[in-house]
């Protein structure tokens, strides 16, 4: 928030309430994030995975479970969605030549699209498999507690989808 009042350029800022309650480390220090640099959180060779906002907790999540089986995801924080970090995204997937992206939007025209297009025009020749989107469901949100987590991506999907990007699954 603190790096959008400070840009000179108009700024939409967007926060998930239901993040409101989650807990972490607050530096004591002036603490700005660049807009338009994203961030490694997790440091990997097997596969890309891309995130944002409340479902970085999903990626992170898959992440560890992949790791248990001897996967390593490379896990990256877009932060900032105009402008993205597209060198940080290209370079991780010339890497490990595998991506997936894991959003909360519907899988029509949404950041997803963006990414797979963008990364198939600059980095075809480095994917080993088809990129793969893990998003909510192409429907409405729901109320019920089990359609909701039928509606939203979640650990175990994202796991399933990097397990078929490796091969590991059919």
């Amino acid at each position: 928030l603190k790096s959008a009042i400070v840009d000179d350029d108009p700024v939409v800022f967007m926060e998930s309430e239901v993040m409101y309650g989650d807990m972490g480390h607050v530096p004591e220090e002036e603490y700005y994030i660049p807009i338009g640099k994203a961030d490694i959180k997790r440091a990997g060779t097997d596969v890309t995975m891309v995130s944002f906002n409340k479902m970085m907790k999903v990626a992170l999540g898959a992440a560890e479970e992949l790791a248990k089986e001897g996967i390593s995801a490379e896990v990256i924080d877009l932060r900032t969605i105009r402008p993205l970090d597209w060198p940080c995204i290209v370079e991780s997937v010339k890497k490990t030549n595998r991506l997936i992206i894991v959003e909360e939007q519907w899988p029509f025209a949404s950041v997803s699209s963006e990414i797979t297009y963008k990364v198939q025009r600059e980095a075809f020749d480095y994917l080993d498999a088809p990129i793969r989107r893990i998003c909510s469901a192409d429907a409405s949100m729901h109320y019920a507690p089990n359609l909701v987590a039928a509606y939203l991506p979640s650990i175990d999907k994202v796991v399933r989808g990097v397990k078929e990007l490796m091969y590991a699954v059919k």
